[in-house]
């Protein structure tokens, strides 16, 4: 090889290599910087991502975001919105996934949401009608004056929120909802499939969740009897009880907890007294807290169920019982519940 060959191989390398090394860049801060927000409901996610502009005294809304036009929702690439599981924006069906949040902006009261199946685009690329899986239109709010556009998520249920645009004076509210019940049981389905099935715990869990929000009982069943197959205590008995009282079934949900009663310890014992009071059946909350005192009068904590027997007999009308096992409480009980257990007794006595 000559030395003219060799220096032009030379020269071409160092060309490549300048192209490879100057096509790299600097990661900078972003005028308009990246940002995302995450609400759960129930056991489901929503999650917004944008970037977010500033301000920077330019009129927003009919200005900067025409009124009658498209707008990406935010900044640099177009914003997403993901929902875990399927369910509703502005009480409309949306499969689970990620979407591109687009909204047209018809006037500064009315804006149109649009979510598209396209969640990459860039800029002012706005997807076309047809791309669109969902649209609804909702209505502003005025807000104090705020310079970062930011999403956040306000008015918080067990099944659904209100997802919330803010920038400049204006707020643009989205209510999105999960079929939160349906989205529990069909997960706890799959759950006892793997090891959480292989215990009594996962059956009798799934089980009181159908118990405390009075759906799928028949199912229900079915899963607190295979816990008690796997390990029959208070916990899942309590719950057996409670399944057969819904289904009418009031004696054999007594059984049940004659049953259960003796394999409780003192803090399930307690518990259960006052789930008693709080629905009225104050004897019956008497006979299991009195029967919690005389087990576990050594117990350290004696006084706090002391303390319960004498407030079940104050609500039953009995101000002699119920002073009685206050002052009792008031006699092993840890000095910082001295005060507490003064008024209580001072009350009782009309000092």
């Amino acid at each position: 090889m000559n030395y003219n060959s060799s220096k032009v191989i030379t020269s071409l390398a160092l060309a490549l290599m300048s192209t490879f090394v100057f096509a790299q860049n600097v990661t900078l801060p972003r005028p308009s910087q990246y940002a995302e927000v995450t609400q759960q409901v129930g056991i489901s996610h929503v999650t917004i991502k944008y970037h977010s502009p500033a301000v920077n005294n330019r009129q927003i809304w009919g200005g900067l975001i025409p009124y009658g036009a498209m707008w990406r929702a935010g900044a640099n690439e177009n914003t997403t919105i993901t929902f875990s599981h399927d369910a509703e924006l502005e009480e409309q069906p949306i499969a689970a996934g990620t979407y591109g949040l687009f909204m047209f902006i018809k006037d500064k009261e009315n804006i149109r949401i649009i979510l598209s199946k396209y969640a990459k685009s860039w800029g002012t690329n706005y997807p076309a009608e047809q791309d669109a899986v969902l649209i609804a239109d909702v209505s502003t709010n005025k807000i104090p004056s705020q310079d970062w556009l930011s999403y956040d998520f306000k008015d918080r249920s067990g099944d659904d929120v209100t997802a919330v645009l803010r920038w400049a004076d204006l707020e643009v509210p989205f209510n999105i909802s999960f079929d939160v019940d349906d989205i529990v049981i069909e997960n706890a389905r799959a759950e006892l499939k793997g090891p959480v099935g292989f215990t009594w715990r996962g059956y009798m869990q799934a089980a009181n969740y159908c118990l405390q929000n009075d759906f799928n009982l028949e199912e229900a069943m079915t899963w607190i009897d295979q816990s008690i197959s796997m390990s029959s205590g208070f916990s899942n008995l309590q719950v057996k009880a409670g399944l057969l009282a819904k289904n009418g079934e009031v004696e054999e949900a007594k059984k049940v907890m004659d049953q259960a009663l003796p394999t409780a310890n003192p803090f399930q014992l307690n518990q259960y007294g006052y789930q008693l009071l709080a629905v009225g059946d104050t004897k019956k909350a008497i006979e299991v807290f009195s029967m919690n005192v005389k087990k576990n009068a050594s117990h350290q904590f004696i006084w706090g169920f002391t303390d319960s027997l004498g407030e079940a007999y104050l609500k039953d009308g009995n101000k002699k019982l119920a002073l009685k096992y206050y002052k009792e409480a008031r006699k092993v009980a840890p000095e910082n519940q001295y005060a507490y257990l003064d008024g209580v007794i001072n009350g009782i006595e009309g000092k």
